[in-house]
């Protein structure tokens, strides 16, 4: 019996996972004047394409919220995305965003998205079970910039970690975006 409540408690273990949320929201920011956002693709060094889906996924988050999310076609036909990653919000940038009525633009990152496995021997009932888990890890990061001023007047970072038998880096990084779009500010 007590073998078992061991292999129970192990196993509750094993599968938990550690999750974080750091948020900033400026002081005084009426939310509801930001009615047409647009989101710049996210990087993500260890795969690139993860950064395009979690845009995507933040889209949905912010429309989710009450948001009017701007296409990111709409948004390469108003300028260059990659001009904007790499220069920033110069007052041309900003010209262009305010004719085209985009109020605030989300960026992000995928600074960590890994997974790791390794085999673990269990103790049962007098016998030993090989267990394969994957050690996870993802973190995002999320900035929304007022285009106006070119002001960071939302921000939030997260990370979360997970062990399981069927874990995946991608199952990570979902949870690390439902933390953060918890924060989302409403409109």
């Amino acid at each position: 019996m007590k073998i078992k409540i061991y292999f129970y408690l192990l196993i509750v273990l094993l599968l938990s996972g550690c999750a974080t949320a750091d948020v900033y929201k400026k002081p005084g920011v009426d939310f509801s004047k930001y009615s047409k956002i647009a989101i710049v693709g996210f990087s993500c060094l260890p795969n690139p394409t993860v950064g395009q889906e979690v845009a995507d996924i933040v889209a949905l988050e912010f429309l989710k919220k009450g948001y009017n999310v701007i296409e990111r076609s709409q948004l390469r036909d108003i300028l260059q995305e990659e001009k904007l990653k790499q220069i920033g919000l110069t007052e041309e940038t900003k010209s262009a965003l305010r004719l085209s009525g985009i109020c605030a633009i989300i960026t992000g990152s995928v600074s960590r998205y890994d997974c790791r496995s390794s085999m673990t021997i269990l103790p049962f009932m007098g016998t030993f079970i090989p267990m394969t888990t994957s050690d996870c890890h993802a973190s995002l990061s999320l900035k929304m910039l007022d285009v106006q001023t070119g002001q960071v007047i939302w921000a939030a970072n997260g990370s979360h970690s997970g062990n399981a038998a069927s874990m995946t880096a991608s199952k990570v990084l979902r949870q690390v975006i439902n933390i953060i779009s918890q924060q989302i500010p409403t409109k």
